[in-house]
């Protein structure tokens, strides 16, 4: 049986613990900064051990795969020494804080025999899944527009780590919009060109909380992408128009795919299974530690996602990285 640590014991990690236990995966080691997370989260799986550091995990606990869900700033290290010493990666998304930090952990991955796989779970979603074969199947015809918001209730934002710079490496689009671009290209195409405005409603905070992202494919596809943490309600949708008809997912509304062509007057649907992703990603990450299949998210997936956002970084100065 494969054996699994965590690193990084806050909400997130809960999700991935899920994800293991329903794959039928020991859990046997966690860590994080603090000592009272991980002995939280060691509580609530049954008694896995608490180690000091990401170094001792590796170097003792004898796991075969890790999942980092720590902040940005710290998925550098852990995924580096994690790969050097043969154990696979599932690393929560954005997979590192910059650009060259994302660089020098593929650099790593292609080193090494172990796996590096970024989380992006929208991808593995029964309704994206849905959604894509949908789209290659040509029934909307050509896709001319990918529209997309994932925003979130206004709440407190003050001695959060994703406000923070040195932590999270930026704010509503590479935390959230991470997904958006992942998404794009999954669904649609590889992005050539992107730009995007973005607001610090927070002042007391260092990165932006509010941004709209717009992308390019290739062939000429154009993609709208909203983020936010302080919007007056949670809203999150995927609404893409080809040159034939018009397919919507609706995160509220989640278990149904909907779509309708030119020709049409009433909407048609799919019902789709409701999940969250984590099951169906690391079910994937799991398989292809096994060598069942090859990972369909790639260490390059995560490359291009911060290579795409963090250059529209670059260009507004309030919002460049240091």
């Amino acid at each position: 049986m494969i054996k699994v640590g965590i690193i990084g014991c806050g909400g997130i990690a809960r999700q991935h613990v899920t994800g293991y236990t329903d794959s039928g995966v020991e859990i046997t080691a966690v860590t994080d900064y603090s000592s009272e997370a991980a002995a939280g989260l060691s509580k609530e799986i049954g008694g896995a051990k608490v180690y000091e550091d990401y170094r001792q995990l590796i170097d003792e606990a004898g796991v075969q795969a890790v999942s980092i869900c720590t902040p940005p700033a710290a998925h550098e290290e852990a995924a580096i020494y994690a790969l050097e010493h043969g154990v696979h990666v599932l690393c929560e998304k954005p997979m590192a804080y910059d650009i060259p930090s994302a660089h020098r952990i593929r650099a790593a991955a292609e080193a090494s025999s172990a796996l590096f796989m970024p989380a992006f779970r929208h991808r593995f979603l029964p309704a994206v899944v849905a959604f894509k074969k949908l789209v290659t199947s040509g029934r909307i015809g050509d896709v001319v527009l990918f529209n997309n918001i994932f925003c979130g209730p206004a709440f407190q934002m003050e001695g959060r780590w994703f406000t923070q710079k040195k932590i999270a490496g930026g704010g509503s689009l590479l935390d959230t919009n991470s997904h958006s671009v992942d998404l794009f290209r999954f669904m649609v195409g590889e992005i050539t060109e992107q730009k995007a405005v973005m607001h610090r409603h927070f002042r007391t905070t260092d990165v932006e909380d509010a941004g709209i992202l717009s992308v390019k494919a290739a062939g000429g596809a154009i993609g709208a992408m909203q983020s936010s943490f302080v919007a007056g309600s949670g809203m999150a949708f995927i609404d893409i128009i080809g040159s034939k008809g018009r397919a919507v997912y609706d995160y509220t509304d989640p278990e149904r795919l909907r779509w309708r062509l030119t020709k049409d007057t009433d909407w048609s649907e799919e019902p789709v299974k409701l999940s969250g992703g984590f099951e169906e990603e690391i079910a994937h990450f799991l398989g292809a530690v096994r060598g069942e299949h090859p990972l369909s998210c790639t260490v390059e997936d995560g490359v291009r996602c911060m290579e795409v956002i963090c250059s529209v970084y670059s260009s507004s100065p309030e919002y460049a990285l240091a």
